[in-house]
């Protein structure tokens, strides 16, 4: 699930795996519109269709920039070709 801070930031929290993107328990990414900034580190789980969640987003939103990730969401992103989603 996700939560907004302020104006232009957000934190996405929980599992961000396929069962709940499937369970449509995170946006559409034309939800994050006005969002700059996205906090990931409260999210408990990834997976790669997590990972391709956040690409979906950075597409959309190429001003979006992630932060608080951790090693296990950089290792992923470097798996699939999507390092530069973190830079």
């Amino acid at each position: 699930m996700s939560q907004v801070v302020n104006d232009d930031a957000m934190v996405l929290r929980g599992n961000l795996l396929l069962n709940e993107l499937s369970n449509k328990q995170f946006p559409d990414a034309d939800y994050y519109q006005a969002v700059k900034k996205i906090d990931l580190q409260e999210l408990d789980k990834i997976d790669s269709a997590g990972i391709a969640y956040l690409a979906l987003l950075k597409s959309h939103h190429p001003e979006i920039i992630f932060v608080g990730y951790s090693d296990k969401i950089n290792v992923l992103a470097k798996l699939y070709g999507l390092s530069f989603l973190f830079k």
